[in-house]
Formats: C-alpha cells, structure tokens, sequence
C-alpha cells in the first residue's frame, strides 16, 4: 500500500485491527502498559506501511489542554438520576480544581466507541461512565492511559475501577416490600432488556427471587418490554416516560391481573402512574406503583413514588475521589495495576404511591 498524508491512529486501528486507543499507547510508548509482542509488532508494522508520521512535541499542545479535566459519559441527559449524578461529580471535581465535560451516547453503540477512542488522544484526568459501556475492551484500553470510573452494575471483563450498585438487592427489597402488602401478581415495566442492560436485568432477578423466597411463582410476575425498533420511536427526551406510559396502557387494556406496577427506574415508573390515572384508576388504592433511583420529582407531593435510594450523590462524588486518588499516584510504578470498588447500600424509600393490595 502506498504512503498517504496525515495518517492517523484510528487509520492505523482500522488496518491492524486494534482499537485506537491501543495504537495511541504503543506508538506513543505509554509507561505502564503492556501489550503482547504481536500486538506491538503488528501496530508498528501497520505504521510503517501506511507511512504514519509521529505528530511532533509542539503540535501536542491540544493533547493536553483537558490534563485537568473528566469527561463524564452519560446515556440521556433527560433522566434525572443522570442529572444528579453529574451535578455532584461537578461540585467534588470544583473541590481538586478538575472541571467537567459531559458527552451523551443515547446508548447508541457506535458513538460510544467513537468517544472512547477519541478521548484516548488526550491526556484527562480521568473518565466517569453513568452507565456500563457497551465496549468493554475500548474501556479497558483507555483505563490504562487515565482512570475510568463506571458507575453502576459493572459487567464481566471490566478492568477498569467502579462505583457498584448491585441492582438484585433493590429488586428484593421492592418484591419484599409489595408481598408484604398483599401484591402476589406484579408487572415490571422497562425499556428494552439486552443482555448489556445489567442493571434492567438485575432487578427483574431479585424482584423474581423475592417471590421465590416467599413461595411465589415468579411466573406471577408479568414483564413488558419493548424491542428496540419500538422504542427507538420515541422521543429521545421522553422514551422513558412514555414507554412506561404506553406499555402500561397495553397491560391494562389487556386487564392485567396485577395489582402493582414496578417500572426499571423513576421516569419509567412516572408514565406508569399518568396511564393509571388516564384510565379512571386510583393509586394505590387500585394499583400500587415503585420505581428505582429516587430523583428529586419522586418526592414531590403531587407524585410521592415509593422508590429505592442508591446513594446517586454520594456515587458520583466516589467517583471523582477515586481519580484524585488514582492521579495523586502518578509517579508510583503500581499506578492503574490496581483496581478500586465501593458498593453502596439501597434503601426503601416509602411514599404514597403504594399500599395495601384490596381484596376482590
């Protein structure tokens, strides 16, 4: 193949077949990092027959200009949970003199790994993702260049540090909660369950072990969740809410026998209540409603959801300490050899919108 001009890493990842950022971290001799001779061989073999030539030290400048910032990797910036997380990774990050760049993926895959292998082209100080990342093996690349944090159920293979919530024990916690007032048939309202949705997953798992332990059939608890196509009709600003809205709409049309709705998060579990309502029913004297995450709307009057607490605030500021932790070891040779996690505690958060089953 012959030389081109202005060769670029991710044309060097494209022919080798390597993420970008691994191709960053070899040609740019990144201390710390270790790659097998074949990886190394073939990267730099691709280099130099694609006639990629090394930017020299003062074209570098914009590289660095982010040292003292974190970008924040969020799905939707709609959801409110999202929203309070960002706001306390802000204000922890004012508190080292960081500042904070938020990007959003709408959980589309392909941007995700766009961003990914951008940011592994500059130095930060560090990488905070809302959510699991979809691209496991870019995460970890880029883990080896700054800190990334992810902040949530963490998937199989990830290398990279977190800030956990394990989404089983909140699903319990709800499952145990309504049998305790009677409700033996529940529907779980969520957007699309794919197998990197943990989170989604986790929390139907413990809602169904709840009603195993307590001699249920979990069969007696009714999921509804769109396919992709459907939901990706929606509004990006809205398909949470309205997906909780029009599935609830159908199980009811379809005279579910259940007698409470739990929806996969808050803005799910909103659009749960506004169908209930629409359709001449009364909470909770005819349905009792729960959501997951506990964002401020939850606690207003005029909707009083009984929720899980998951500490979102303190999450992302974790998040933020463990990047300060990580950068303050810079000079260390243990640096990012080690992998840090704290887990938090879920809490019931009762309100109105709950309560006990009716007798028919």
């Amino acid at each position: 193949m012959g030389k081109r001009n202005k060769v670029t890493t991710r044309d060097i990842a494209e022919y080798s077949g390597v993420s970008q950022s691994t191709v960053s971290m070899i040609l740019s001799n990144k201390p710390h990092v270790s790659f097998s001779k074949d990886t190394i061989d073939k990267v730099k073999d691709a280099a130099k027959e694609l006639g990629y030539i090394k930017p020299v030290k003062g074209s570098k400048k914009k590289d660095t200009a982010l040292a003292k910032s974190i970008i924040v990797i969020c799905p939707i910036l709609s959801n409110g949970y999202y929203s309070m997380i960002i706001h306390s990774i802000t204000e922890r990050a004012k508190e080292y003199g960081y500042t904070v760049f938020t990007i959003s993926t709408l959980r589309d895959v392909s941007r995700e790994e766009l961003y990914l292998n951008l940011l592994s082209g500059f130095e930060l100080a560090g990488v905070i993702s809302l959510y699991p990342p979809t691209k496991i093996a870019e995460a970890n690349a880029l883990s080896k260049q700054v800190p990334v944090v992810s902040i949530g159920d963490k998937p199989e293979s990830c290398r990279f540090d977190s800030v956990e919530l394990d989404s089983k024990k909140p699903g319990y916690i709800i499952g145990d909660y309504l049998i305790s007032l009677g409700h033996t048939h529940v529907t779980y309202v969520s957007t699309p369950i794919r197998a990197k949705e943990v989170g989604r997953i986790h929390r139907l798992e413990g809602l169904k072990a709840s009603f195993k332990d307590h001699g249920i059939d979990p069969s007696q608890i009714e999921v509804k969740s769109p396919t992709m196509a459907t939901y990706g009709r929606y509004p990006a600003d809205s398909s949470e809410y309205q997906n909780g809205y029009d599935l609830a709409a159908q199980s009811l049309s379809e005279q579910t026998p259940s007698t409470a709705f739990v929806g996969n998060n808050d803005m799910t579990a909103f659009g749960i209540m506004a169908a209930i309502s629409d359709y001449g029913y009364r909470i909770p004297s005819d349905y009792s409603v729960c959501g997951f995450d506990n964002i401020t709307l939850s606690s207003m009057p005029q909707i009083s959801l009984t929720t899980i607490e998951h500490a979102s605030v303190y999450k992302g500021r974790e998040a933020v300490d463990i990047i300060y932790k990580k950068n303050a070891q810079k000079d260390s040779p243990s640096k990012h050899h080690y992998i840090m996690r704290m887990e938090y505690e879920p809490e019931l958060i009762i309100r109105n919108s709950t309560g006990k089953c009716k007798v028919l």
